[in-house]
């Protein structure tokens, strides 16, 4: 008798120590959020998370900004070139079309990749569809068979090349803002 007693006293202290550690662990990840966002971490950014517990923001910020600035100097270079030969050699502009293209491609597929907090994703998204939106226009305007033909998209490219400015100035902000705790998935 005295061991059954014994034996129902820890079965039910046993069951209290499990609901106790199930309501810890379920505390556990908004814990964890908040010490990473106190160290200036962004949580699940790195590509092995067993490796480096977070991936710090400053490396976010340094990472993004080479990243653009790299891929901006290459479009401004590629979009030189276009100018240049536009209204006096179509093969010339159409290969400058055809190298601006390429590179859009390479900043929207990296753009697309990379590690943007919950916070900033959606605006990235918005940047990466107006991207793929010109990369479209800009195929269709290296398939043109004269000069005249060629320069008639200018108008649309140049539009697209504003919101694509308007969207990565917003998309730099948002990198660059903490967001505050409303704001936080």
């Amino acid at each position: 008798m005295a061991g059954g007693v014994i034996l129902a006293i820890a079965a039910t202290l046993s069951a209290i120590l499990v609901i106790a550690g199930l309501v810890y662990l379920a505390g556990n990840g908004p814990r964890h959020q908040r010490a990473l966002a106190a160290a200036g971490c962004e949580p699940n950014l790195s590509p092995d998370p067993s490796d480096v517990p977070c991936t710090t923001v400053w490396e976010i910020e340094r990472s993004y900004t080479k990243l653009t600035t790299t891929a901006i100097k290459q479009l401004d270079a590629d979009a030189a070139a276009y100018t240049a030969n536009e209204g006096i050699n179509l093969a010339a502009a159409v290969a400058a079309l055809r190298a601006e293209t390429t590179s859009a491609t390479a900043l929207e597929t990296s753009l697309a990749r990379f590690p943007f907090s919950a916070f900033v994703a959606p605006r990235a998204k918005v940047l990466v569809q107006a991207i793929q939106d010109r990369v479209k226009l800009l195929a269709e305007q290296a398939r043109s068979s004269t000069l005249a033909q060629l320069q008639s998209f200018n108008a649309q490219i140049d539009a697209g090349s504003a919101a694509i400015e308007t969207d990565m100035n917003l998309l730099h902000t948002a990198v660059f803002t903490r967001p505050t705790v409303s704001q936080e998935p």
